[in-house]
């Protein structure tokens, strides 16, 4: 909130920065926040269901910037400072987390965090509430009185007792090096290196969708070109047409249009997910998701059909997405209870960082290379798709 009457660019930015790595923190800790409420039958459904909501939102922001960035209109606040469209978006766009916020305070922690940290008061407190919610009756007329630990952990009884910044990181790496020993080690590193892979296509190759999906509307539907041979033609006509650069900021209503679609078939694609994840279970759906992606991925070399490079060109950066919420509720169940927000935002942490160079790539390696980066990109899905065999889920 504070951004939005910054008038200073970089120190925008950085607030924006900040934005996101708390916004990233918290969004890591969801899903092993919700896998604690849920049964391990119900897990994988209620935590893609949990997802749509990701979906909500990439159609969201879009329709929203529509509506505020199609306005003209500047309110002069200072000599330094104007309130422009593009700030009130901004408020539009922190009123889903707000929300959240006020659901959240009503909600209690989990019984079993409570429970690893000793206290069991708290946890006794919060089973009460998931009791009413669900039988509609307390514990006590369930004949349930007191909680206690059957069998505490050794790592249970770490118990922080100094706040000095030295003291708190060797306490981190404490909780966080079980991880990284049997019998967590090899299923961990392979999520981290398969959620690092399809943040890499989703995310990396995502970030492009707007741009190459311009490249490809540029192109006349009477054409027959594939994806690589419409964006040479695009920087060929860039170069004849001279080295002057234009400066134009404003946004096509195309470009908002193909964002909500993108957000609502996102939306949908979840719906379907959520009726087959159960019947075919985690494994097969994860590896079938990909396997059709890197098809897809694969036939863009010879699709020259405009309305079928650009289905293939959404299924081929999309699928991918789809197997995060998956692999997320995968690694819940694959660590008890006490390493699963740390195992989670690790593997989150890895994802993003896929997503950076995967999108890095594509800004250097595209233009010049088409070809190879659309086959490094799909052979990265078949290596996600090959290494999810390994995972016992």
């Amino acid at each position: 909130l504070i951004s939005i009457f910054i008038p200073n660019y970089w120190f925008f930015v950085f607030l924006r920065f900040v934005v996101g790595v708390f916004i990233a923190g918290a969004s890591s800790t969801t899903y092993a926040y919700l896998g604690e409420f849920v049964s391990i039958r119900h897990r994988p459904v209620v935590i893609n269901f949990t997802s749509m909501f990701v979906a909500l939102a990439m159609t969201y922001v879009p329709a929203v910037a529509w509506l505020l960035l199609s306005m003209d209109w500047s309110m002069d606040i200072t000599d330094d400072f104007t309130f422009r469209p593009w700030r009130l978006l901004t408020i539009f766009n922190i009123l889903p987390g707000f929300i959240s916020i006020l659901i959240m305070t009503r909600l209690p922690d989990s019984p079993r965090i409570l429970m690893t940290i000793r206290k069991y008061d708290e946890a006794f407190k919060a089973t009460d509430w998931i009791a009413k919610l669900n039988t509609g009756k307390t514990l006590a007329e369930l004949n349930v009185h007191k909680m206690y630990d059957e069998s505490p952990m050794e790592t249970d009884k770490l118990i922080q007792t100094s706040k000095s910044f030295g003291q708190i990181m060797k306490q981190m790496w404490v909780d966080t090096k079980p991880l990284f020993r049997k019998p967590h080690l090899t299923n961990f590193v392979v999520c981290c290196t398969v959620m690092c892979g399809v943040f890499f296509v989703n995310s990396g190759m995502g970030l492009w969708y707007p741009a190459i999906q311009n490249k490809l509307g540029s192109v006349d539907e009477d054409t027959r070109m594939s994806i690589c041979q419409v964006i040479d033609a695009s920087i060929d006509q860039q170069a004849s047409n001279g080295t002057d650069t234009v400066c134009d900021d404003t946004i096509t209503r195309k470009s908002y249009i193909d964002s909500i679609t993108f957000g609502l078939v996102y939306l949908g694609a979840y719906f379907v997910l959520g009726s087959i994840i159960n019947p075919l279970g985690r494994k097969l759906t994860i590896i079938l998701l990909l396997v059709i992606s890197a098809i897809c991925g694969i036939i863009l070399h010879w699709l020259m059909e405009p309305i079928a490079i650009v289905v293939s060109f959404i299924l081929f950066v999309m699928l991918p997405g789809l197997c995060v919420s998956i692999l997320s509720g995968a690694v819940v169940d694959l660590v008890p209870t006490q390493l699963r927000g740390k195992a989670v935002c690790i593997c989150l942490m890895l994802g993003r960082s896929g997503s950076v160079i995967g999108s890095n790539i594509i800004g250097v390696l595209l233009d010049s290379y088409c070809g190879i980066t659309f086959g490094v990109f799909y052979a990265i899905v078949l290596v996600c798709a090959g290494l999810t065999i390994l995972l016992p889920i």
